[in-house]
């Protein structure tokens, strides 16, 4: 598995599944939407098209103070 655009490989599912949270939470503190479902298609027929589904699964509300960064 390689990581998007750094040209980094990591073939690790604990270093793909960091990443990804920590894109998710600094896209939520950023006040970006992203609770929804994504298709992501690629051109090639080599590698396979996924669908991907964001479900917030805890009651806490999206920030609202700008771009102000949530600190934890």
């Amino acid at each position: 598995m390689t990581t998007v655009n750094d040209g980094n490989s990591d073939a690790s599912p604990e270093a793909f599944e960091r990443a990804l949270a920590t894109l998710l939470r600094d896209s939520f503190a950023g006040g970006t939407e992203i609770e929804d479902t994504w298709d992501i298609t690629s051109p090639s027929d080599l590698v396979p098209d996924w669908r991907v589904c964001i479900e917030k699964t805890s009651g806490v509300a999206s920030p609202d103070n700008g771009s102000d960064f949530i600190d934890e």
